[in-house]
């Protein structure tokens, strides 16, 4: 044997750097025929395999028999074993899946820690938020629930009434049912304890324009959100959800609540997390389990955020994450409502008269909502903390003019933008918040108004000496740029080019392909059958991915590109090829292939 490989050894020397090419191969290939197929972007495609196979030739001659045979066939194995690896590392195969034994002890070590929580009665909590915020919904009025909400919660939802109100539309509800709740994570953040809930829940529901009856959809369907809720280490035990009384001094809260959830007599804000659980965030399932998401509110880049923001006692991530979902909206709402005063006391200056200046006035959303909200990244500049929080919204405009709807966006469509906010090292504690109306100096009560001074006090109200402000929004691009521009002052950062690094083309263009087939309206079960074939093939899981079919029903999935037009390119083949494969295009299907392709100038 020694023998054996002293003579050979150039040949197998020869073999591992082939192993380690068949290896990192099997990665782009998969990635190119897929994509690609057969249209390979630049060159090499061809000539990669030519090689590839003249150097297996060449060591088939090198090695006598029989040990030629074994050789060729260990690389073959090696090869097949890496491709079926790297398809089983898809981030659609990580779709939740209940691991109770897992769950029970995040909830037993949580327990150890606060032994006054109780599973099962928080998992009631959650199961009367989740039917008493759908109730509220429908009835486009918050009131009921506003006191265990967050701001930014509330302002998620108070968008889409107004747009809602604009298009005349109505949402009605039927037949819901909550088949589980799961406790998936708890983590600590800051003075603030996090409990992130997997909620598994069908529904039917319908939503119709009086005016724009082109704007009408709706149908059944079943889905899994994962609803995060978050109550300080020292709040004061007491239950806002079974009593409409407020939980300091006992008086009846206001009916009326809106933008602040203020008791009248004693000016407690009930949903700061100090007496109960508040729902802060909803994310939806695909993009709980992204790469954003997996930037743990406990992990080392969440502590050294929490240490560089030490100076400000009342500092969490999930406290950041819900003022930036509160402040994008508002800025949202202004442009298309046109009416500036609203995002004006929570934007600099210069972001003020830019937003302003860029802003036509006449795009109302369809659908505006957001998946994700995440802090990637701070860095300090001027005596400033500055922050970085990519937003992941999902919409669809539309335009009216002289009683004209004009639709934008033929499809749901999924951007990132990341938010940049600022505040002063040393800043004082505030009294209040701005995302809530109350100013951070004196506790005043505010108003939407261009007036940035206090009416009370008289302090400037956009400061960054008594709060967060919002000083830019940026592309994925110019994010990009301005985070290598600024990457030796970053204390904590990720990458952008990483964040989406999990969800990868094929992913992509399966999520795509599934929404082609759904765009006629139906997903019928040789529709389905296709789809599992074509998601056998790119290596999922299909019961893992069950609910993507679900959502696929009922037209819940929104086209989703990467920001790398190459790869674009080769998703928008497939979704072509997918929306041929039964013989014939429909109407519908054209119609959003030609969307898609003119919204990303794709050739």
């Amino acid at each position: 044997m020694k023998k054996f490989f002293l003579k050979n050894r150039q040949a197998i020397v020869s073999l591992l750097f082939i192993l380690l090419f068949v290896s990192i191969y099997s990665f782009t290939a998969y990635a190119r025929v897929g994509g690609g197929g057969g249209g390979n972007s630049g060159s090499g495609g061809g000539d990669g395999i030519g090689e590839l196979v003249g150097i297996l030739i060449y060591i088939f001659l090198l090695i006598p028999f029989p040990w030629n045979i074994l050789v060729i066939a260990i690389v073959l194995i090696f090869a097949w074993w890496g491709g079926k690896m790297q398809k089983q590392q898809s981030v659609l195969n990580q779709l939740p899946t209940e691991n109770m034994d897992e769950k029970q002890q995040i909830i037993s070590a949580y327990i150890q820690k606060t032994p006054n929580f109780k599973p099962e009665a928080f998992k009631d909590k959650v199961k009367q938020a989740f039917t008493e915020i759908q109730d509220a919904w429908m009835q486009k009025d918050m009131k009921k629930v506003r006191k265990y909400i967050s701001d930014g919660m509330y302002q998620r939802l108070n968008i889409q009434f107004k747009m809602m109100n604009i298009l005349e539309q109505t949402n009605t509800i039927e037949n819901l049912v909550v088949k589980n709740i799961i406790i998936d994570k708890i983590e600590s953040d800051g003075i603030f304890d996090i409990i992130h809930v997997a909620i598994h829940a069908s529904i039917v529901d319908k939503f119709v324009s009086k005016k724009y009856s082109s704007l009408n959809s709706g149908g059944s369907e079943e889905f899994i959100e994962y609803w995060s809720f978050i109550k300080k280490k020292s709040a004061k035990e007491s239950d806002l959800f079974g009593s409409q009384n407020c939980p300091n001094c006992g008086a009846q809260l206001p009916e009326n609540a809106g933008d602040v959830s203020q008791c009248p007599y004693c000016k407690t804000i009930t949903n700061l997390g100090d007496y109960d659980w508040i729902l802060s965030e909803i994310t939806q399932a695909d993009d709980y389990i992204g790469s954003y998401s997996k930037i743990s509110k406990e992990s080392s880049f969440a502590q050294k955020i929490n240490e560089l923001c030490k100076s400000n006692p009342d500092f969490s991530i999930q406290n950041i994450e819900d003022k930036v979902s509160n402040g994008y909206l508002q800025i949202l709402t202004a442009q298309a409502l046109n009416q500036p005063a609203i995002m004006r006391r929570f934007v600099s200056d210069e972001l003020y008269d830019r937003l302003n200046q860029n802003n036509s006035g006449d795009i109302v959303y369809n659908r505006i909502y957001l998946n994700d909200v995440t802090l990637i990244g701070a860095r300090q500049q001027n005596n400033k903390n500055i922050l970085s929080i990519a937003v992941k919204s999902t919409y669809q405009r539309v335009s009216l003019k002289d009683g004209k709807m004009n639709l934008l966006d033929s499809i749901l469509s999924t951007k990132t933008e990341t938010v940049l906010i600022s505040r002063d090292i040393n800043a004082s504690e505030s009294k209040g918040s701005l995302y809530a109306h109350v100013c951070p100096v004196c506790a005043g009560p505010l108003k939407d108004t261009t007036d940035i001074k206090c009416q009370y006090c008289g302090s400037e109200l956009n400061s960054t000496k008594t709060e967060w402000i919002i000083t830019d929004i940026l592309t994925s691009s110019d994010y990009k740029e301005y985070y290598q521009e600024n990457k030796a002052d970053f204390i904590a950062g990720v990458d952008i080019d990483k964040l989406d690094s999990l969800f990868n083309v094929r992913d992509y263009a399966f999520n795509n392909i599934l929404v082609v087939m759904a765009a006629d309206g139906k997903f019928e079960q040789a529709e389905l059958e296709m789809a599992q074939k074509i998601a056998k093939k790119f290596g999922y899981s299909v019961d893992k991915i069950q609910p993507m079919f679900e959502m696929a029903k009922s037209q819940n999935l929104t086209i989703r590109m990467p920001d790398n037009q190459k790869k674009q390119q080769k998703i928008f083949s497939m979704m072509e090829k997918a929306a041929a494969v039964d013989g014939a295009v429909s109407p519908e299907e054209k119609a959003l292939l030609d969307s898609v392709k003119q919204q990303y100038s794709i050739q």
